[in-house]
């Protein structure tokens, strides 16, 4: 199964076992020479996770039962699967962007928007509608962050203004800033646990070595 997010709000869960057994909607066709065409087949989403109001712009398949989304209405919410309804709603003061979920126990949810600050909440504190961790080393908004698979205290964040930065919750400022990019960074990840690896509106994949952190 995998999950995607919509402009329409909600989240959509698809099988995608590669099997043909889901309800199919319709068959298109796409050329792959002059003289052949190959079928595409449409499939129905297996279920849908209805609660946002605006779009979800970023959704987070953590656990076999648990999906983390964000969304432009201003909140981030733990989905329950198999239930069908969300177990959390974190409510921030911007538009949500991204988010991903690690750190200790991966268990802690980083999220960035519509300004310069990444945010880290802790779900399992009492009141934990506040972010425990706060970070505004960035001058505009974030558009990407991402937790080190391997560390439970690193984290890469990236943002429209252009940078890509490194972070470790025991310090308020970045272990390293990556300007290699001359316009808005619209992603990055880790690659290969010692690189980050990131594209931009400059048309440009960047990836930044010796950069470990472990």
């Amino acid at each position: 199964m995998v999950c995607s997010g919509s402009w329409d709000s909600q989240i959509a869960l698809w099988q995608a076992s590669g099997s043909d057994t889901g309800d199919v909607v319709s068959v298109k066709k796409r050329k792959k020479n002059a003289d052949e065409e190959d079928p595409q087949v449409e499939e129905e989403a297996k279920s849908t996770l209805v609660g946002h109001t605006q779009c979800v712009s970023s959704v987070v398949w953590s656990q076999d039962e648990t999906i983390y989304s964000a969304s432009w209405d201003h909140t981030i919410r733990r989905w329950d699967v198999e239930m069908g309804k969300d177990s959390l709603n974190l409510y921030c003061d911007k538009v949500v962007n991204c988010l991903d979920v690690g750190g200790e126990g991966s268990s802690l949810i980083a999220g960035g928007g519509s300004d310069p600050v990444l945010r880290i909440w802790d779900p399992r504190k009492p009141g934990s509608s506040a972010p425990v961790y706060q970070f505004s080393s960035h001058s505009s908004w974030i558009s990407a962050c991402k937790w080190h698979e391997k560390s439970w205290f690193h984290l890469v964040s990236a943002s429209y203004d252009g940078k890509v930065m490194l972070w470790d919750l025991r310090t308020a400022w970045p272990l390293a800033v990556i300007d290699t990019h001359k316009d808005k960074v619209l992603c990055a990840d880790w690659w290969k646990g010692e690189s980050v690896i990131s594209g931009g509106a400059d048309s440009k994949l960047c990836i930044s070595s010796d950069v470990c952190v472990l």
